[in-house]
């Protein structure tokens, strides 16, 4: 398949695959699309309408939602849940990005849990496996033949694509099931207040905004500063700033790391803004509190 796709314009939204097959034209119910770009991205907001299989040849990826983030290179692919998430995209060292996506509807992915119900079932069981919205994977010989397969699919056969599909899906059941199975277990129930602390602290040390912390809560920035008062007791700039600050004096004192590497983890653009943080919560700055006995 000889199709290359440049990198995202800039847009507030992407709607995917939509995005890719044209927003005139009929989603298939699975498809296979090659990307490649030269220029990194970071934080796309993306709504995923469909699952997505994401197969890296070059660069890494980074994607974010409302409960995990996974960052990985060509040594392992993910499975994506649909839903609401960020991706960003980093080049290799040869300045490239390159992957594989294979979406595809969640009525295929059914009839594939039919036909090996009692397995995943059993696995999940067995290893009392809870849900996922992101699904890691190892690549091995296998994969990394069958991620090359996919771009000799011409015309992107929508009924290749599902052939393909199936062949992946049955293949990580029989070599990563727990992994695999996770996408068919179920999530623990919780209240909805738990729900909204679980997603919190998951990226208490992520670079999110508030405005993109609330996106991925499905609120608007005002409901989600609300909620989080409600729910935490405190403002979310108070709250965040608080733990991260915790988090980074950790790093400086027993880690011996330094300001320079880790404020850009923390979602701070530069040094003196980071380090008036930490003399807000600790009342010295970075420097001298790595100083102290």
């Amino acid at each position: 398949m000889e199709a290359i796709l440049s990198a995202m314009k800039k847009v507030d939204q992407y709607s995917v695959p939509k995005y890719f097959v044209g927003e005139q034209n009929r989603v298939p119910s699975a498809c296979i699309i090659p990307y490649r770009t030269s220029a990194g991205t970071t934080k796309n907001r993306v709504v995923l309408t469909t699952h997505m299989f994401s197969f890296l040849t070059e660069g890494t990826k980074e994607i974010v939602t409302g409960n995990t983030a996974v960052k990985f290179d060509k040594k392992e692919f993910v499975l994506v849940a649909s839903g609401k998430c960020f991706m960003s995209e980093k080049l290799s060292n040869q300045g490239k990005y390159a992957c594989t996506l294979l979406f595809f509807d969640h009525e295929l992915l059914q009839t594939f849990f039919e036909s090996y119900k009692k397995r995943i079932i059993e696995t999940i069981k067995t290893n009392n496996l809870s849900q996922k919205e992101i699904l890691l994977f190892k690549n091995d010989d296998y994969t990394v033949s069958y991620t090359e397969s996919l771009n000799y699919i011409s015309n992107n056969s929508e009924e290749l694509a599902k052939v393909k599909l199936h062949e992946i899906l049955l293949y990580l059941l029989e070599t990563q099931p727990n992994e695999l199975c996770c996408l068919f277990a179920t999530r623990p129930k919780t209240s909805e207040d738990m729900r909204f602390k679980n997603m919190i602290t998951a990226h208490i040390d992520s670079n999110l905004s508030l405005n993109e912390l609330a996106y991925l809560c499905n609120v608007s920035l005002s409901t989600f500063k609300r909620k989080f008062a409600a729910v935490f007791n405190d403002s979310p700039t108070n709250w965040i700033r608080q733990r991260r600050m915790e988090h980074a004096a950790f790093l400086l004192k027993y880690n011996k790391e330094r300001v320079s590497d880790i404020y850009l983890r923390f979602g701070y653009e530069n040094h003196s803004s980071f380090s008036q943080s930490f003399k807000m919560v600790f009342g010295v700055s970075p420097k001298e509190y790595q100083l102290q006995d």
